[in-house]
């Protein structure tokens, strides 16, 4: 049987894929912007998934309430 277990001693072949400490010219400020509006869009985006499913959900509950089979087809897979 062979191993598929390689052991590498300290200092031979170790190949760190480490970034520079700089990895360009932004600032502390605009990475903490550029991290800020990431975070927004994903709580936009967040909050738009949900409004979705709520509405999805609404239409369903008032086309059972109706016993109206033809909408509820349109919401049996909900995306996500």
């Amino acid at each position: 049987m062979q191993s598929r277990i390689k052991i590498i001693k300290r200092g031979e072949g170790a190949i760190t894929k480490s970034l520079p400490a700089i990895q360009s010219g932004n600032t502390d400020r605009e990475r903490e912007r550029a991290t800020v509006n990431t975070v927004k869009n994903w709580i936009a985006e967040w909050d738009a998934r949900n409004r979705l499913v709520k509405a999805a959900a609404l239409e369903l509950v008032r086309s059972l309430e109706n016993n109206g089979e033809s909408s509820t087809r349109r919401f049996a897979v909900v995306k996500g």
